[in-house]
């Protein structure tokens, strides 16, 4: 039988897939700027957007990129490269999570 994850599951490996390349990481800024994410996801794991398929699609999405920038940021030789390699997958995670953050719930 296999395992269905839901988002909010997805968001805190993510969360904890960020410590752990923040601690392998040998550039600062990135360092800084996964743990940062790690800390803001970890809170907002359990809000309904995660729970939906939506928030689910979006998750899987986001890990399955987060594998691919771990392998290439292991390549990088300076900070600039590993920089433009994350900034575009944390500007998106940035938007989600604001998203997150502010929407409104409507119960019917």
């Amino acid at each position: 039988m296999s395992e269905h994850k839901s988002g909010t599951q997805m968001v805190r490996e993510l969360s904890q897939t960020f410590r752990d390349t923040a601690e392998a990481t040998q550039f600062d800024s990135i360092k800084e700027k996964l743990s940062s994410l790690a800390d803001t996801m970890e809170p907002i794991a359990g809000k309904l957007y995660f729970k939906t398929q939506k928030g689910t699609d979006d998750m899987i999405e986001y890990v399955d990129e987060m594998a691919d920038i771990q392998k290439k940021l292991a390549d990088c030789a300076d900070a600039g490269a590993a920089e433009s390699l994350c900034n575009p997958y944390f500007e998106r995670l940035e938007k989600t999570i604001k998203h997150v953050k502010t929407m409104k719930v409507r119960m019917t």
